[in-house]
């Protein structure tokens, strides 16, 4: 199975991660649908996030779509550490939260439009 998943750091952030959403808690393993998930870049590769174990964690599909570019670094001021990590990543879920309602009623308005189609 570890090489259907790319293997390394992907694979890591995965079993670390426990299959979840480190966002919003959806489990995977109690789902069994691996194709709802992905990895994440906490801080954005754009914003000079590293490709590394500690900035790579498990997202599902939604929350990393919400998520988008977001840097919860603040401006850089608060550097990638194992010490930040977790603030990062409650930085992250606020952002998510906070954007998540506006998200799924652009989803609903795209899933009416394409119904008149």
């Amino acid at each position: 199975m570890r090489g259907n998943w790319g293997g390394g750091i992907r694979w890591d952030a995965h079993v670390r991660d426990g299959y979840r959403c480190v966002y919003c808690g959806l489990d995977g393993a109690v789902l069994k649908r691996w194709d709802l998930f992905t990895n994440d870049h906490l801080v954005p590769e754009a914003t000079g996030g590293p490709y590394t174990l500690l900035n790579v964690v498990t997202a599902c599909l939604g929350c990393n779509q919400i998520k988008s570019g977001f840097d919860p670094t603040d401006k850089g001021l608060d550097p990638l550490t194992e010490e930040s990590r977790n603030r990062l990543i409650s930085r992250a879920k606020e952002y998510i939260e906070a954007h998540r309602k506006e998200w799924e009623a652009d989803f609903q308005e795209m899933l009416r439009e394409a119904q008149r189609l």
